[in-house]
């Protein structure tokens, strides 16, 4: 079975109660998804059906550990995939007042080759940052986003990995010693 895994990491604008709280809002989930999209309760506590362009599935909230993490299940059938499971899990950290860090985790597995992993690692990071934008829109808050740092030049990187590679030569790292062999005992010939 062809799997897709992805882990990432937001950084919502938010309190974490509020992330937690959008987390939980049908209306404000199905924003972040694609067009044609919809996400709803199902007849069973803690399952939603879910019902996308080629695919329809459910949704099962396995376990919560309010305001902090929570667990899904997924399975569901489309044409091009065949049917589809996986698990997705969110923890949310307060970085500071207005401030939370949401860490995702998700597998899925189909039973047919996708078409391209990377196409849909990009289609995940993109509903990924359709949440972020329905969070800021219903949410909106007056603290600056995060700047990313600026990546070093390829000097200084050719550099930094020359002076890590050395050091590796020297601390025993890059090439550690030998193990030593164990002693034969040698008898009488």
């Amino acid at each position: 079975m062809p799997t897709l895994a992805l882990n990432d990491d937001l950084v919502l604008p938010v309190a974490q109660s509020t992330v937690w709280k959008a987390l939980h809002d049908l209306a404000l989930v199905g924003d972040a998804l694609p067009d044609g999209a919809s996400l709803a309760a199902a007849d069973a506590a803690r399952a939603f059906t879910l019902a996308m362009p080629g695919f329809d599935g459910r949704v099962l909230l396995l376990d919560l550990d309010a305001p902090s993490r929570l667990r899904l299940s997924f399975d569901g059938q489309g044409p091009d995939t065949g049917g589809v499971s996986g698990q997705m899990q969110l923890r949310l950290e307060t970085l500071g007042p207005d401030r939370t860090l949401m860490h995702v985790a998700l597998v899925l597995q189909a039973e047919r080759v996708v078409p391209s992993k990377i196409a849909g690692l990009q289609r995940l990071r993109q509903r990924l940052a359709a949440f972020e934008r329905a969070v800021e829109q219903r949410h909106p808050s007056d603290c600056p986003k995060p700047v990313p740092a600026a990546p070093k030049p390829w000097p200084q990187r050719l550099l930094d990995w020359y002076l890590g590679w050395f050091a590796a030569m020297f601390n025993g790292t890059l090439f550690p010693p030998p193990k030593p062999r164990p002693r034969r005992h040698r008898g009488p010939h």
